[in-house]
């Protein structure tokens, strides 16, 4: 009997090696499929349970069967650190269950107080539940106090700050204490382009970090994707921007964003309505829900040679895609006001108006 329990622990431990193997290589089913086996054999067994919850975590975001493989490791071995931060990542991410996801923070912390990387979850956390993020840079700060080489964190506090009022500028030096300790971190040169973007329109130093990003990973869409961003705001060099667009989707084909974008460059560089339409369309077909892109495309078809017909088609997807879109409104009211339906371009102004857009309100008391 004795030889048979070391055996079967033995062949619990090989079917775990090859769970985790299965992991590591992103092949899922396989996975649980031994991290099963192994439990089967050795149903104690507390990092299968921990690596399972894991693998149903990472496949397709079974946060369900995840929340029970790490409540499973907790009942078997309640200071088991490791299964709160696990349990504490899945409702951050399963429909933002941020309440106990700081719970979970919470408990890892009492097992483990000088563990720094929980502090700095929890403020994540913080951060994303409802913007609270004075919170989240209390979580940070102490994160910070208890290691202060962690990069990781003064990232994160940099976040905050923007978001808390748009507090750039502290936020710019916690990204430049974040790239001190860490010369090559890419994400601190983009959160800080970000900033300087959105802190007085420092669109030159904005586009020295996102170039700092490219230098360091050259396949970085989103650098690519923000640059295009900085030349369109400073001092409207659409051809520029352009240019890092179609980078941008060279990298990632399926980029809705970057089409999106790219159409409004040509919309508004001379007027390129039909090359400004091809883009909007192109991101629809990435992006099928994509109020925005049919909202410009509407704008597109008004502009040029006053298209209303289609272009109301445009604002009318917008808006059921997005029923609060007042722009939308406003601007059908005009197409239809220049097709001379006076009717539907009223009903279209006061819908607006509603929902408080002050052009539409002014609009209709002109017409009274």
């Amino acid at each position: 009997m004795e030889n048979d329990s070391q055996t079967n622990e033995q062949l619990a431990e090989k079917y775990y090696d090859e769970g985790y193997v299965a992991l590591k290589n992103d092949n899922y089913a396989k996975a649980i499929e031994y991290f099963q086996k192994a439990i089967e054999l050795k149903p104690d067994y507390v990092l299968a349970y921990l690596w399972m919850g894991s693998t149903y975590r990472d496949w397709d975001g079974q946060y369900e069967k995840a929340i029970e493989c790490f409540k499973k490791c907790i009942k078997l071995q309640p200071d088991f650190v490791f299964a709160y931060w696990g349990m504490g990542s899945v409702y951050k991410n399963w429909d933002g269950q941020y309440e106990k996801a700081i719970e979970c923070y919470k408990e890892a912390i009492k097992l483990k107080p000088q563990a720094s990387i929980f502090y700095g979850l929890m403020g994540s956390a913080y951060a994303d539940w409802n913007g609270q993020y004075e919170k989240a840079i209390e979580c940070f700060k102490k994160c910070i106090k208890l290691q202060p080489d962690f990069a990781y964190a003064y990232l994160w506090m940099g976040w905050a700050y923007k978001n808390w009022n748009g507090q750039y500028q502290k936020a710019i030096e916690c990204y430049q204490k974040a790239i001190e300790l860490k010369p090559n971190y890419a994400d601190a040169y983009l959160w800080m382009g970000h900033a300087y973007r959105h802190w007085n329109g420092q669109y030159e130093k904005a586009i020295e970090c996102y170039g700092k990003v490219i230098e360091l990973e050259p396949n970085s869409v989103y650098a690519y994707y923000w640059m295009g961003r900085a030349y369109e705001n400073w001092n409207e060099q659409y051809e520029k921007a352009i240019e890092y667009y179609q980078k941008a989707i060279e990298y990632k084909p399926d980029d809705a964003d970057a089409y999106f974008w790219m159409g409004h460059a040509y919309r508004y560089w001379n007027g390129q309505y039909q090359k400004a339409i091809e883009y909007y369309q192109k991101a629809i077909e990435y992006k099928p829900d994509y109020a925005d892109a049919y909202f410009w495309m509407g704008d597109a078809y008004e502009a040029w040679n006053g298209q209303y017909e289609k272009a109301i088609e445009c604002f009318q997807k917008a808006i059921e895609l997005k029923p609060d879109y007042a722009a939308a409104y406003y601007w059908m009211g005009h197409a239809y006001e220049d097709l001379g339906d006076k009717e539907q371009a009223i009903a279209s102004m006061k819908q607006a108006a509603q929902l408080g857009d002050e052009a539409a309100k002014r609009w209709i008391e002109r017409t009274k």
